[in-house]
């Protein structure tokens, strides 16, 4: 890309200039696919994330009206498109016990031994915290990526996923907990 600006390989992508489609998608596969693995810890779904999601940049990029950066506008869009995903392919047949440790919300802890855990947990390196939080189950991961990174409103959420906005937040709060829960477990934080 030595002497081809990135407003070039856009107005490229415009015209459906292949060469263009490359540059584009050299530039920004491995944010792509970074964002497609906090939504699914598969790597090969997260591939086939990508895929889909360049073929829909390429097909939507005459939309492109340099109003954000490409970068932005393409985060949404394989963001979009991993929701899709999920929702395609989501079992909605999953029931859970509530006797599972999982599922229970431990209140035992208490709120200084809490704050020594989050202090803990902020000193940790985000590749490690990122590991953690694609332990999570797919619907509080999915939460807590949407509202914590992608920097979703929980009306936002709601629409995408077609719950209620108390839900939303509910799983938030959910998520959280159980991310405190997995860090704490694997860090031996006490």
């Amino acid at each position: 890309m030595d002497s081809v600006t990135l407003y070039e390989i856009i107005n490229g992508c415009k015209n459906n200039d292949r060469n263009s489609q490359k540059l584009l998608f050299e530039l920004y596969a491995k944010k792509m696919m970074g964002v497609c693995l906090r939504y699914s810890p598969n790597y090969e779904t997260a591939r086939d994330m990508v895929q889909d999601g360049f073929i829909k940049v390429y097909t939507k990029v005459s939309s492109f009206k340099n109003e954000s950066s490409i970068e932005t506008w393409m985060t949404r869009i394989f963001i979009n498109t991993c929701l899709s995903h999920l929702a395609k392919t989501e079992n909605k047949n999953v029931y859970l016990d509530i006797n599972d440790p999982i599922v229970q919300y431990s209140t035992e802890t208490t709120i200084e031994a809490e704050s020594t855990v989050e202090n803990s947990i902020k000193n940790l390196p985000v590749n490690v915290i990122f590991d953690y939080i694609s332990q999570l189950p797919e619907k509080y991961r999915v939460v807590l990526n949407m509202y914590s990174i992608d920097g979703f409103s929980h009306q936002q959420i709601a629409e995408s996923l077609n719950i209620q906005v108390g839900s939303s937040k509910s799983r938030l709060s959910r998520a959280r907990q159980l991310l405190v829960d997995i860090i704490k477990d694997r860090e031996n934080f006490n």
